[in-house]
């Protein structure tokens, strides 16, 4: 697809609301079923006729023109979809923290290294706290805008922050503007019908999990050539291109907003009070408590919900070891076969092939098997057949640990545990994506909240965990020291198969049930 065409595209698309006649509505008054609005919400892949249903209330819900409505996000054209994909999967790509900080600072305290990577997944795990649920009730568009920006000052003041503390603030803010973690999932189940996922999640949950990978490798030559602030420019520059990209072409994707803007442009269109879109909150209720409701509702989830709650864990832990890797790393491949900072940069190639090839696996097969399963089981798609490649992923990610840990023990030739990396980041990719894609399918119009809670979690680990790295390999080496974080993780692989077995039966239960 040719950039020319994808962008004229873009701006040919305008959003639209399509005004159902007031005549037409009142004459069909008491004819129509009852709208089903159990548990608030559609499954993303349905469409409904554009028809206007009393409800319990006796208020009248505005749906969509038809299972062909232009205004319903997964009846955009392909070319849309996949340019708005491209343009997801460009956000918020580089970040990197340089050695060469703490030497312009005159400090000798190394753990500014550590602290400069934690303090940035501290602010990912703050942000989807807001980003996820705002999306829910404001739309994905204006809270990615916003995000964007805030990820765009603060990317500046890191640039020009004169002293660590202010560096370190600027950073953990600067983590909390990065909206893709949360948001990239949930935009893609609003565009695309369940079997039609798989390869447009790999490749949305590729850039912001590969960031902190091909950061250092881009960022590691940058320094060492201009400097690392201009790391922080790099990134203040590709996240203002990517939001001026974002003002001038993205549209809300979120079923539910522009469903009430519908229903909002027919009651001033026709003056009837009573048109409602059917995933409206009760008017009893305040715009505080509606949105108390929504910043609240990953917490419960990850509470309420066994499946958040363990799957968060399962992921947290993997993302925790990735990132003892990703502090660790450098210092490895320079102490250990002396290598340039810049060609220590290169060692996280092994992760990226790794990663690369884990979403290639996915983008190939989930969809694929998802329709093989739905086949068998008289067109079933249950969320639970996104799971297998997890299976394969947690037995490699204990395979790396050992692979990496005890060749880097006895200096075996370097190709060598950057192979265990290799698998490690493959066994990481065929984790995470497999997880979202889960959890789009099964949560559907709350899927944001439900990568949120996982998201919170993982990036707590993610912040905290990596502190422990040098210290677990000063005591233990790097051999026992990987080979522990190895055993921990073949600990949670059976937890996938759980929920292959039993997933369905625990998510029908009505008391691990979000209430609100």
């Amino acid at each position: 697809m040719s950039s020319a065409v994808a962008i004229s595209e873009l701006a040919a698309l305008q959003p639209t609301v399509t005004i159902i006649p007031t005549l037409d509505l009142r004459d069909r008054r008491g004819q129509e079923d009852v709208a089903d609005v159990e548990k608030g919400c559609l499954s993303q892949g349905e469409v409904t006729p554009a028809k206007t249903k009393r409800d319990e209330t006796d208020q009248l819900l505005v749906d969509f023109d038809g299972p062909h409505d232009r205004s319903n996000p997964v009846n955009w054209s392909k070319r849309y979809k996949w340019a708005i994909i491209i343009l997801l999967s460009t956000v918020n790509i580089v970040t990197y923290v340089s050695t060469k900080i703490l030497k312009e600072f005159d400090s000798t305290n190394t753990s500014y290294e550590t602290i400069l990577v934690s303090v940035w997944e501290l602010g990912e795990a703050v942000g989807p706290l807001f980003t996820a649920p705002l999306s829910e009730i404001f739309g994905r568009a204006p809270v990615y805008n916003a995000a964007n920006i805030v990820f765009i000052v603060f990317s500046i003041a890191c640039a020009v922050s004169s002293n660590l503390p202010m560096l370190v603030a600027c950073r953990l803010i600067n983590g909390i503007g990065d909206a893709s973690i949360a948001l990239n999932p949930s935009i893609v189940g609003d565009m695309f019908v369940q079997e039609e996922r798989g390869l447009p999640l790999a490749m949305v949950g590729f850039p912001p999990l590969i960031g902190p990978v091909a950061g250092p490798v881009i960022g590691g030559y940058l320094t060492q050539n201009e400097g690392w602030r201009w790391a922080f420019w790099l990134s203040a520059i590709t996240g203002g291109i990517c939001e001026l990209a974002f003002l001038a072409f993205f549209r809300e994707t979120y079923r539910p907003t522009i469903l009430r803007k519908k229903a909002r442009a027919l009651r001033q269109k026709t003056g009837d009070k009573n048109l409602r879109c059917k995933y409206d909150n009760d008017k009893s209720e305040t715009g505080w408590r509606i949105l108390r409701h929504a910043i609240i509702r990953p917490a419960q989830m990850l509470v309420k919900s066994p499946i958040v709650a363990l799957l968060a864990i399962y992921v947290s832990v993997v993302y925790g070891f990735l990132y003892i890797l990703l502090t660790t790393i450098t210092e490895v491949f320079e102490s250990t076969y002396g290598l340039t900072q810049g060609e220590a940069g290169l060692a996280y190639l092994g992760l990226s092939l790794g990663m690369v090839t884990g979403v290639l696996l996915c983008a190939a097969t989930s969809d694929w098997w998802l329709k093989r399963q739905a086949a068998v089981h008289d067109g079933q798609m249950k969320p639970e057949y996104r799971l297998p490649p997890m299976v394969l992923g947690g037995v490699l990610i204990p395979a790396g640990l050992f692979l990496y840990g005890w060749t880097a023990r006895y200096h075996v030739f370097f190709i060598v545990p950057m192979l265990g990396t290799t698998t490690l980041g493959f066994g990481f990719f065929v984790t995470t994506i497999p997880l979202n894609a889960y959890l789009v399918d099964a949560y559907k119009v709350h899927a944001a909240s439900a990568i949120a809670a996982t998201i919170i979690m993982r990036c707590i680990v993610g912040a905290v965990l990596p502190l422990a790295g040098p210290p677990l390999y000063n005591h233990l080496g790097y051999g026992w020291g990987n080979s522990l974080l190895g055993f921990v993780a073949l600990v949670l692989v059976p937890v996938p198969m759980l929920f292959m077995r039993f997933g369905e039966r625990i998510r029908e239960r009505a008391r691990f049930e979000v209430v609100e």
